[in-house]
């Protein structure tokens, strides 16, 4: 269950970020609301699960990169998608421990690409590492 309590975490987190925006959930249908509205995507990137400790009811270590990919209208400018980015950096501090039914999940760093054209919308992609300790369970 660690995967799911990890990936609740995550979208908690971002739902407190109070971004104003309409979020395409991971594995749902989705479409983009009008071009003149801005929306949000989430992607969940695992990048490994390792051994902290041995043992049955030892502790892995999960690590991974949470993607929000911010989609504002072509020609919008740079402030309104460089605030939701502002947005995100503020609650996404580094240390901020994001918990989710007793699971832990401890923010990195943050950062962003450019800005750019993608599929008739401008997008910068915010990338939230992040790090978790689990307790692998007794067989």
């Amino acid at each position: 269950m660690s995967e799911v309590k990890i990936n609740a975490a995550l979208v908690q987190g971002l739902a407190a970020a109070a971004l104003g925006l309409q979020i395409a959930p991971e594995g749902k249908n989705f479409t983009p609301p009008s071009p003149a509205t801005a929306w949000s995507a989430w992607f969940n990137l695992p990048a490994s699960t390792d051994v902290a400790s041995l043992g049955v009811g030892g502790n892995d270590e999960t690590t991974g990169i949470f993607q929000v990919d911010l989609n504002f209208p072509l020609n919008d400018g740079t402030a309104n998608i460089l605030n939701a980015v502002q947005k995100l950096r503020d609650y996404f501090v580094a240390g901020r421990r994001l918990v989710y039914q007793g699971q832990c999940v401890k923010v990195e760093r943050v950062t962003r690409n450019n800005l750019r054209p993608v599929d008739g919308w401008q997008q910068i992609n915010v990338s939230i590492y992040y790090i978790a300790q689990t307790v692998r369970p007794e067989v």
